[in-house]
């Protein structure tokens, strides 16, 4: 079968190479120059195999009232003149409850251990080098009260392979030795050894290449215009380089999908969320943390890569508006360098922002549409990375006339 994937993320790079190897005709249509050049391209670099969180907490709105009006805020709303935004804004603080957010958290781990496994499988098979570290990650948590409500919050899952330890700073900075400078700043920490890191961009261009050697074309510098649709199925897609047919079309295109499908009549509730990063030189300095981290206060991560560190964060309702703000990058470097003062050069940093594709439940979707030879495989919010290879050997097997190896009940696009 002739295959269309549109995007070379690391969601539609990873769904190219699972149809790859289902023995299908795939080709990838991507306006970059490459693959893994927007949303893949410097994120927080976590694999949150066993902390994949939804964001849509009951915590948030409270979070939102403490931080209104501040340029430096974790979660920062910029409201527009955008009907669009105003109805995900809303649709995103209703799953703000105990009930909504307990239901989300359950389907995210069943995505992200289930995408972990296919993720080891992949990296030993191509041999991929991508910064990887299995060093765990460690949420920080300035107080008592904090560590103490996180850690009853995630012994509540029936599972004890979810189960963090929980540990006072002494411990942590046994765990993390470059944390003995901000020892006195925190009052312990949820360590979960499962968790990886590594670097996203790295790896989708390696599987780029390793899907390209097995046949998969890419086709880059190509831009999209509409969908030509013909009854209940999707007979071609229009682009600035022509018409290009198929059997079947993926779409991969995170936070730009809704504008391609929108004028085929479907509808999905994804929003770009924009998030910023720092990327900070390490080479001769020694006081760069190894293990992920993750600073509970301002929701701020962190990941060794190499001779690298990547911090990344907040979380902007701001459109399309891909501007870079100086404030919100030097917030996330000020609490980096004042938790690893020796980390690196300041002055050197790298700025970054990049769009999170992101569902008012903060998961994917998967699976069919109404026309019958279209699939979804967007939305991956904040977690693209961690959902990556699971979802693309889902919607491969869903192509392929077979049974995905896991439920996919929270993951289509009929929830909404």
């Amino acid at each position: 079968m002739r295959v269309l994937v549109f995007g070379a993320g690391v969601v539609g790079t990873a769904a190219a190479y699972y149809l790859n190897r289902a023995g299908h005709e795939v080709t990838v249509i991507e306006r970059n120059p490459g693959a893994g050049l927007e949303t893949s391209f410097a994120n927080g670099g976590i694999v949150s195999a066993f902390t994949a969180r939804p964001w849509a907490t009951p915590e948030v709105p409270r979070m939102l009232l403490k931080w209104f009006g501040r340029q430096d805020a974790p979660y920062l709303f910029r409201l527009r003149p955008d009907w669009a935004q105003w109805r995900w804004a809303l649709q995103f603080l209703r799953q703000c409850t105990r009930e909504r957010f307990e239901h989300s958290q359950k389907v995210s781990l069943r995505l992200s251990t289930y995408s972990y496994g296919c993720l080891k499988e992949v990296r030993e098979r191509e041999q991929i080098q991508y910064d990887q570290r299995a060093d765990g990650v460690l949420h920080l948590f300035q107080t008592q009260q904090q560590l103490d409500a996180a850690a009853a919050e995630e012994m509540r899952h029936p599972d004890s392979r979810f189960h963090p330890e929980t540990v006072g700073m002494r411990r942590a900075v046994e765990i993390e030795p470059a944390l003995a400078a901000s020892e006195g700043r925190y009052a312990g920490a949820l360590f979960f050894p499962q968790d990886e890191s590594g670097d996203a961009h790295k790896f989708t261009a390696a599987l780029a290449a390793a899907a390209e050697r097995q046949g998969v074309t890419f086709r880059y510098g190509v831009s999209l215009r509409r969908l030509q649709a013909n009854g209940e199925r999707i007979e071609a897609v229009d682009t600035d380089q022509g018409r290009f047919e198929a059997d079947a079309f993926v779409m991969s295109l995170g936070s730009f999908s809704p504008l391609l499908l929108r004028k085929i009549g479907i509808r999905v509730p994804i929003y770009p969320l924009k998030g910023y990063s720092v990327t900070i030189p390490t080479d001769g300095h020694d006081g760069a943390p190894c293990v992920a981290i993750h600073e509970g206060s301002r929701r701020i991560v962190m990941s060794r890569l190499g001779e690298r560190l990547r911090a990344a964060g907040t979380a902007e309702l701001t459109g399309y508006d891909a501007s870079i703000s100086a404030s919100r990058t030097e917030a996330i470097l000020d609490v980096t360098m004042a938790l690893f003062p020796g980390c690196g050069d300041r002055a050197k940093a790298e700025r970054w922002a990049g769009f999170r594709p992101m569902t008012p439940d903060c998961l994917p979707i998967l699976g069919r549409t109404r026309y019958a030879n279209l699939y979804m495989d967007t939305g991956h919010g904040s977690t693209g990375w961690t959902y990556a290879c699971g979802s693309g050997r889902v919607v491969a097997d869903i192509i392929s006339g077979r049974e995905p190896e896991i439920d996919l009940s929270g993951l289509t696009a009929d929830r909404f």
